[in-house]
């Protein structure tokens, strides 16, 4: 009998309890990377650092437990809070640099109507803001797929390393 307090090896407790520190951890990490000066090198070092992130989760989970898909499923999870920490991030981005980027779409406005298009700044807003939710949701399915994807692979890899049970003969056979 399990004690309570601790998940069982491969239990839905043991995926949202890894997948989550891992997230957390993922997420934490590609809030410091678009904080930093790097310009286009932030991109590919952000993928790198998911990509080898949900390899190591998915090897970790499967050496545990011996299954590819608790590789798969901790990296999935992992995925998902990770990419709810961006989008968090991105809507505290665009809510403390509000001014800003009203100005530039304003400004993106003015332009459009002194080349003779007919763009209402109410338009342009409306067009940026269905942009950013279509970014976060395109985000969000790219990080679970990649998640789950990726830790599948590292699962592959940490399943030839689990540990291997030994098998009891069953009394009363011979």
């Amino acid at each position: 009998m399990q004690e309570q307090g601790i998940a069982r090896r491969g239990g839905a407790a043991f995926i949202w309890t890894w997948g989550a520190i891992c997230g957390v951890v993922l997420g934490v990490i590609q809030i410091i990377i678009s904080l930093l000066p790097l310009g286009s090198l932030k991109t590919i070092l952000d993928l790198l650092v998911w990509l080898i992130g949900f390899f190591v989760i998915g090897l970790f989970a499967a050496r545990q437990t011996g299954r590819v898909g608790t590789g798969a499923l901790v990296g999935l999870v992992a995925g998902l809070i990770g990419s709810l920490i961006a989008v968090i991030f991105v809507i505290a981005q665009i809510a403390t640099n509000e001014q800003e980027l009203t100005q530039a779409l304003n400004q993106a406005a003015q332009s459009a109507q002194h080349q003779g298009r007919s763009l209402s700044s109410s338009a342009l807003h409306t067009v940026a803001v269905v942009g950013i939710v279509i970014g976060l949701i395109v985000t969000v399915a790219l990080e679970l797929g990649l998640g789950a994807g990726i830790g599948a692979l590292g699962g592959l890899v940490g399943r030839r390393q689990a540990p291997r049970v030994a098998s009891t003969p069953v009394a009363g056979t011979v």
